[in-house]
């Protein structure tokens, strides 16, 4: 078993048997599986599949990469290839391929981001830059396009002191933006309704049906989040699955003197979302009060 199959092995524990797959990593591909995707990415029929990554939300294969025999196919939203020749340089965007003949000097980095895993093949003739926004695990991601390349790359040898010194210049640009114009839709007509909202609690200028309007900003952002939108993701979610409890408790505790109140404040917060990551800030005053509670303790217990 090799460093791939291995690292593959740890996540899925099983290898896909059907078309309807539910892993990220897919090893072994069925016949349907493999004319679903020959049709979707026009992979020659000579070519054999080997591996499949599956970066979809829903995991129904609609962003992946693929490892044939020959080529590795792509189409995932804003992986980005740059190439170039003695006499030309193109770059491209989205979907894409690229033959493993190009590759004999390539190097596999990566880059982890709270919201993204990066994978960088890198040469001088080549930058090919793949985010994956659904993938729990950096290295086996890492490992499997390694192992690919050394496996099926022709006399494979990384030029790892030039290529090192690409990917830190590479790794510093905004190559790679991973958020879907959808989501981005989505999440300004949530903030953009919670504003209006907030502004007629405070000046009373339009009346609406609050718990109507707080539904549709709130599910907006759910829409938002779907689409790939993960800012500030977790308080987010807790604000969705809170907010039928607070409308209920207010609608059935005969509080509505302070309905106004309480959907200022909400609101507000909802839009402070838009502004600040909340998950890394929660993130960091856990860790400070976790440090000072264990201060605390040593002290106590040495006082």
């Amino acid at each position: 078993m090799n460093i791939a199959e291995k690292a593959l092995s740890l996540i899925n524990n099983s290898k896909a048997s059907s078309f309807i797959n539910k892993e990220r990593f897919i090893t072994g591909i069925n016949k349907e599986l493999s004319l679903y995707l020959k049709n979707m990415l026009q992979i020659p029929k000579t070519e054999k599949i080997l591996i499949v990554l599956d970066d979809s939300f829903f995991k129904n294969l609609k962003q992946v990469v693929v490892f044939t025999t020959k080529k590795i196919y792509w189409n995932i939203h804003n992986a980005y290839i740059k190439s170039k020749d003695e006499n030309a340089e193109a770059s491209i965007r989205g979907q894409g391929l690229i033959n493993n003949k190009s590759l004999n000097n390539a190097s596999i980095f990566s880059k982890n981001e709270k919201d993204m895993k990066t994978v960088y093949i890198i040469s001088e003739d080549i930058q090919l830059i793949i985010p994956f926004t659904n993938f729990e695990n950096e290295s086996s991601l890492t490992l499997t396009f390694y192992d690919y390349l050394s496996n099926h790359c022709r006399e494979y040898k990384p030029n790892y002191d030039i290529n090192g010194k690409i990917f830190s210049n590479i790794k510093k640009t905004n190559k790679v933006v991973n958020i879907n114009i959808v989501s981005m839709i989505f999440s300004a007509m949530s903030y953009l309704i919670a504003l209006i909202f907030l502004a007629s609690l405070i000046f009373q200028f339009i009346v609406f049906d609050n718990e109507i309007v707080i539904y549709i900003f709130i599910l907006l952002k759910a829409f938002s989040i779907i689409f790939g939108n993960r800012k500030s993701l977790y308080i987010n979610l807790l604000i969705i699955i809170i907010t039928p409890l607070i409308v209920y408790w207010l609608k059935n505790n005969e509080l509505a003197h302070y309905e106004r109140s309480v959907f200022v404040i909400y609101s507000g917060i909802f839009i402070l979302l838009g502004i600040f990551d909340f998950d890394k800030i929660f993130k960091y005053l856990a860790l400070i009060l976790a440090i000072i509670s264990i201060l605390f303790m040593i002290q106590y217990i040495v006082v």
